[in-house]
């Protein structure tokens, strides 16, 4: 019984150390989750302007109107998210879907680093048209990609849709059971990159959101030291989150000028 018992807690030690480094080499592949759409054959977008700037692609309505940029989730496609980018327009904005690199068909790995070149890319496609009235939005894993943006070009207001703290306290919602400080690569952290913003910050969650826990969430909310709010859609979950219409009051509440 002892030499079995040995032998069980032989393979549980190989496979945690196993599934461990899995993880820790695998993670960018984890959290970036592109869908094959095509960025140029997009049907959603097709009366936007399809803009690469040094290798970001963005969909563009205009630059001349106050403009949102959005940031999406790490799932699908820029080409999924027109709903927003028709809630922008009847709002009177103009707007830039972004999308990141490894996305839509594009040949580039997908990851932390590269994402955070879109951004840079996009801050200086706006200096470039000269917009200074800039709002941003991001959802999800986008958020930590909107906060990257909000340090280095602050807009002014951003609205946070089901964020998070930074991704080593995401990965350690999920996967408790390792040290994941020392695994993870924590190369969005909102509570950081927006520590010195002190422009408009709106935050929408879904109260049963099993995604993007809402504890990291009100924790965010808690840190910004600046003019705020928190919208909870208490019967939302990550992915149903605008199937409830508080969440679009929120949305178009939070476009006013």
């Amino acid at each position: 019984m002892q030499k079995r018992n040995l032998i069980a807690i032989s393979f549980f030690v190989i496979f945690y150390i196993g599934f461990g480094i899995y993880l820790t080499l695998n993670q960018e592949k984890i959290i970036y989750q592109p869908f094959a759409q095509d960025f140029d054959s997009c049907r959603a977008f097709a009366d936007t302007e399809k803009v690469n700037q040094n290798g970001t692609r963005m969909y563009v309505s205009g630059t001349v109107k106050p403009v949102v940029v959005l940031y999406h989730g790490n799932a699908g496609s820029a080409c999924d998210r027109r709903f927003y980018a028709d809630t922008f327009l009847k709002a009177g904005y103009d707007f830039i879907i972004v999308e990141y690199a490894g996305y839509s068909n594009d040949p580039t790995p997908t990851g932390h680093a590269r994402t955070k070149s879109d951004v840079i890319n996009v801050i200086d496609f706006l200096a470039e048209h000269v917009v200074s009235d800039v709002t941003v939005v991001g959802e999800s894993l986008g958020t930590g990609v909107a906060s990257y943006h909000t340090s280095i070009a602050p807009p002014e207001k951003i609205l946070l849709i089901s964020p998070f703290t930074n991704l080593t306290d995401m990965a350690r919602d999920r996967f408790w059971f390792y040290p994941t400080s020392l695994l993870v690569d924590n190369a969005f952290d909102n509570v950081k990159n927006l520590s010195n913003y002190r422009g408009q910050v709106t935050i929408i969650h879904g109260g049963k959101d099993n995604l993007s826990p809402l504890e990291l969430s009100q924790e965010l909310y808690d840190s910004i030291q600046t003019e705020k709010e928190f919208i909870l859609v208490e019967q939302a979950g990550h992915n149903d989150l605008f199937w409830h219409n508080e969440a679009f009051v929120g949305l178009n509440d939070f476009l006013l000028p």
